[in-house]
């Protein structure tokens, strides 16, 4: 009787991690390589890396003859349809069998080991996702433009609005003034007017401004309100619940101690959990 195999794969913005698992799914190998979004990579770049990749991992398995499944949580992997229908093409022409998904829902199927429940992302961006059986329910997750709160950018860029209103006599001057100086390196606040910083560049500020959150005011009523919209992406989910319902978490966000006790005291009568497995590995766990 021939041993199954499975690839799972993330596949991001900047990178796509590859690992190898057994029959019993255990991980055996893995290799990271450039993404395959296809917005960043052309079909010829995304077949190459996922031939690459392949051909590395497969010469871990000693077996003369076995199947391979591969599963994949991609971004862009959503209701764009082009994007769907080349990811769907580049995978055609590598694997033979392969199931895709979204890389939150991915994420979703790891963090919750397969099972029903709620995850919420909460890094430089966020969403929340709920399973219920075959079904799937999506809250938030707009992009940081118009959505993405409770995310480490919208902590970041309250804290820069908070500097502002600071530097010009809106606000009394806290922690947080000298705070956003130190981060951007800057001379005044007011140069952050003209600066073009990176999403993550802003959302890194957050991890800095926790390390205050007991002793400046105003950075704790920036994390109360970002646990304050990440409850509402939760209790959006739940009411689609009838029973108890479980709850991971996945991001940067879930660093703070403060972020996620706050999250536990507005949700008392949810099980939250840490993550049970890696995205990778959800992405297999319905192949």
């Amino acid at each position: 009787m021939k041993n199954t195999y499975y690839i799972g794969i993330d596949g991001g913005g900047t990178k796509t991690n590859f690992i190898l698992f057994d029959s019993d799914k255990n991980s055996i190998a893995s290799v990271l390589m450039p993404t395959i979004h296809p917005a960043q990579t052309s079909f010829k770049e995304a077949v190459s890396i996922l031939t690459e990749a392949r051909e590395k991992l497969l010469i871990n398995i000693k077996d003369c003859d076995y199947d391979l499944k591969v599963g994949a949580g991609l971004g862009g992997y959503g209701i764009n349809k082009d994007y769907r229908k080349k990811l769907e093409d580049e995978f055609s022409s590598v694997f033979e069998e392969f199931r895709l998904y979204s890389d939150a829902y991915a994420a979703m199927l790891g963090a919750l080991g397969g099972d029903d429940g709620i995850l919420i992302i909460a890094g430089t961006g966020s969403i929340g996702l709920a399973k219920i059986g075959e079904n799937t329910y999506r809250c938030g997750g707009f992009g940081y433009r118009y959505g993405d709160e409770g995310s480490a950018y919208s902590i970041g860029k309250s804290i820069i609005s908070a500097a502002l209103k600071e530097s010009d006599g809106r606000n009394k001057k806290s922690k947080i003034y000298d705070l956003v100086l130190e981060y951007f390196k800057m001379n005044s606040v007011n140069d952050i007017a003209t600066s073009d910083f990176t999403r993550e560049h802003i959302a890194g500020l957050a991890a800095e401004a926790s390390k205050y959150i007991y002793s400046c005011e105003s950075i704790k009523i920036i994390f109360e309100r970002a646990a304050g919209e990440i409850t509402l992406h939760i209790k959006a989910l739940s009411e689609k619940f009838e029973n108890k319902i479980k709850l991971s978490y996945i991001g940067g966000v879930f660093k703070s101690e403060f972020i996620m006790k706050m999250i536990k005291e507005m949700n008392p009568d949810i099980d939250i959990v840490s993550p049970i497995f890696p995205p990778e590995k959800g992405s297999i766990l319905q192949v």
